[in-house]
């Protein structure tokens, strides 16, 4: 269960923190701190996104990448 009360099959670390330092699951996408507004992100933020091999953007929740 994650702090939300929503059940989470993603095993990234920051479903089960308290206060994650992102907005969005870099796995999933899911939201992992509502406290932190999602924000707009551009093509190029994406692209850094990329480079990173993450799946998802930690600040949007967008897909950037096709999942490993």
């Amino acid at each position: 269960m994650s702090r939300y009360g929503q059940s989470s099959a993603c095993d990234n670390m920051n479903h089960r923190r308290s206060n994650a330092p992102v907005s969005h699951c870099p796995k999933c996408g899911g939201v992992v701190n509502a406290q932190i507004p999602a924000k707009r992100c551009s093509e190029s933020d994406h692209d850094a996104v990329r480079r990173d091999r993450e799946v998802f953007c930690v600040d949007c929740g967008t897909q950037v990448t096709d999942a490993h």
